[in-house]
């Protein structure tokens, strides 16, 4: 009785592969002239600052939406881009949080 046919044999041998490569390839990101303004952009989007214009940017933007009345096309469009971008920023922090 076999272990594994040929072709779940091929795609087991690929997968351990890869995940032995990911390593690798972790470790030479760290020389990529772009990576030292990426991780300060992500450090500046997920710190205590970040959070609190997040939390504003949600109250105004979801209060404006649900009591705004007469907005406009325009203004509402505006406020819903606002209001998921705060979101995510939001998401992210609290993604931080879980994490340690």
């Amino acid at each position: 009785m076999k272990f594994l046919s040929g072709k779940a044999a091929r795609r087991a041998l690929a997968l351990v592969g890869s995940w032995c490569l990911v390593g690798t390839a972790h470790a030479q990101a760290a020389d990529l002239p772009w990576a030292t303004p990426l991780e300060t952009i992500g450090d500046s989007l997920t710190g205590p600052v970040a959070r609190a214009i997040g939390v504003l940017a949600l109250a105004a933007s979801g209060g404006m939406l649900a009591f705004g009345g007469e907005l406009g096309d325009f203004t509402k469009r505006l406020m819903m881009v606002v209001l998921a971008i705060a979101t995510m920023i939001l998401a992210g922090n609290i993604m931080n949080i879980f994490q340690g």
